[in-house]
């Protein structure tokens, strides 16, 4: 929203577009839904922003082709420079070809405009494919800004974008918007996980000092403005020379951080009204998208999932260790990659309000590379040190006895480590893995089943585990239903959210029921020890 008068215009921001311009982090990630003014209260600020703070840059503007970038971000971006700031495209600012002799010129000067905006202020915004390689190469840009970088390989971007950042470091090496990298995107797409992981590397506490800094650097403004109107230019001097001490402090910590702004549901409430939600809802084509697409939740799922049984019905939440029964026995499997050591872990027994025996994924442990499997089984080992019955089931098929790095199988490799630790290991082959449309069908009717011998899976313990089951897509091949293995070779996808850990839970299944380990039939059950 903006207010106009003859000499400002104010555009008025919601709370997460309000927020990345109070932070001002060296690196923002903006996750935010659809319609949540990416344009118009992030890149296009942003853009005017560093326009006034690093007069006659170069900015870069990429994404993954030049065909969304000329066909659908450039035209937004011109639409908020004319319709809400007032530029006219000829007079202000032209694409696409050179400049007029009579503009100023970018600090760093450009050769080729065939992919830059520029201004007649100097400011140059060039436009970058990372599909095509090499397309930075000619910029030296003191920042850059990604839109729709959900369509974006993390890899590209460090390749192809951050070497094009240089130059001008007398100039704006002390600034944090020196060498900045703003990206935004909604998370509903494929390559989403690279940006997610990014939280991770957030510091709420340098967050939480540089809101508290620019708020009173805020308070100290409207009280030197006060001074003037009151004429007291010596008061005002001094407030002022506070501010800027505090501005400069928190510039310093704003040049080394990373911040990630996550829009929640209906900020943009106001901008699009109600009517918007509700037509959205008829249009997507499903929840997820929905979900994801408009109220910016976490894509935890997947549209075609190899689990369509899977739901909260197969999900439980209790007080710590009220599912464990330290004398029961444990059941186990693995699956063997360098990537991750993923390890659910299975106890059969009547959960705390219940009155009958369910299978309860009780723990999901995992390592990630260079851990491996040696290292999850210690992690097990020390977590139930204080077990009383020392017995593990291991349950494997035809890949545990390929050959391991140790030049052993994966198999002996999991004996002999329980073993040194002190554990017996009840071994339990079950041949050759079962085709995917056959486990498919399996895994839907078991999911299905309420009552005894329902699968439950703790939701705190085993969150692991439910995002890989929720997130294992499902294609067709012929007439069979297959899981589809592509993000265990995808660098940008999380190999704890990949379809290891699924794999592992279909063995423990498969073995568990059809090979009938648990003996359900015959086993006398008695509810699980509190301890």
């Amino acid at each position: 929203m903006q207010e106009n008068d003859e000499d400002n215009r104010v555009v008025k921001f919601h709370n997460s577009q309000a927020l990345i311009q109070i932070i001002n982090a060296n690196t923002t990630y903006c996750l935010w839904q659809r319609a949540g003014g990416k344009t118009g209260g992030g890149i296009g600020p942003r853009f005017l922003h560093l326009s006034e703070t690093m007069p006659g840059s170069q900015v870069l503007l990429f994404s993954d082709t030049y065909d969304r970038l000329q066909d659908r971000i450039v035209p937004n971006i011109c639409d908020f420079l004319e319709n809400k700031m007032g530029l006219i495209e000829g007079i202000d600012f032209v694409k696409y070809k050179r400049p007029p002799d009579t503009w100023e010129r970018p600090i760093i000067p450009l050769d080729k405009f065939e992919h830059v905006i520029s201004f007649a202020s100097g400011m140059a915004l060039c436009l970058v494919s990372l599909r095509i390689e090499g397309s930075a190469n000619a910029y030296n840009a003191q920042a850059a800004i990604g839109d729709e970088v959900k369509f974006c390989d993390e890899s590209r971007i460090n390749t192809e974008v951050l070497p094009a950042l240089r130059g001008s470091q007398n100039l704006f090496g002390h600034l944090p918007e020196y060498l900045s990298v703003w990206m935004f995107t909604d998370k509903y797409g494929p390559k989403i996980k690279w940006l997610l992981k990014k939280r991770e590397k957030v510091s709420t506490e340098a967050i939480d000092v540089i809101y508290t800094l620019q708020m009173e650097i805020f308070r100290l403004s409207d009280k030197a403005a006060a001074y003037d109107a009151k004429g007291d230019s010596t008061s005002a001097w001094e407030v002022r020379r506070t501010s800027k001490a505090l501005k400069e402090k928190a510039d310093r910590i704003r040049k080394n951080i990373i911040y990630v702004s996550d829009m929640k549901p209906y900020e943009n409430l106001a901008a699009v009204g109600e009517f918007y939600f509700k037509m959205q809802k008829r249009v997507c084509k499903n929840d997820l998208e929905y979900d994801v697409a408009i109220l910016n939740k976490d894509p935890d799922k997947v549209e075609s999932c190899f689990y369509p049984s899977f739901t909260q019905k197969n999900k439980y939440r209790v007080k710590k260790n009220e599912d464990y029964d330290k004398n029961a026995s444990f059941y186990i499997a693995f699956d063997y990659n360098f990537r991750i050591s993923p390890l659910p872990i299975v106890q059969y027994g009547i959960l705390p309000h219940n009155e009958y025996p369910t299978v309860n994924f009780i723990d999901a442990l995992f390592t990630l590379h260079p851990l491996g499997l040696e290292d999850c089984i210690d992690l097990f080992c020390t977590k139930y040190r204080d077990h009383e019955n020392k017995e593990v089931n291991f349950l494997y098929d035809h890949t545990a006895i390929g050959r391991s790095p140790l030049k052993t199988t994966f198999k002996n490799e999991v004996v002999r480590h329980f073993e040194l630790k002190d554990w017996n290991v009840v071994c339990h082959f079950m041949g050759n893995a079962p085709d995917h449309d056959i486990k498919h069908k399996l895994m839907k009717r078991l999911l299905q089943e309420t009552g005894t011998n329902a699968i439950q899976v703790n939701e705190v313990s085993c969150d692991q585990l439910i995002k890989s089951i929720e997130m294992s897509p499902a294609r067709i091949s012929g007439d069979k239903t297959k899981k589809d293995k592509s993000t265990e070779t995808n660098e940008d996808w999380p190999a704890e959210d990949s379809t290891h850990f699924s794999d592992a839970f279909d063995m423990l299944l498969w073995g568990l029921f059809e090979w009938n380990i648990l003996d359900i039939e015959n086993r006398i059950v008695i509810p699980i020890n509190i301890v």
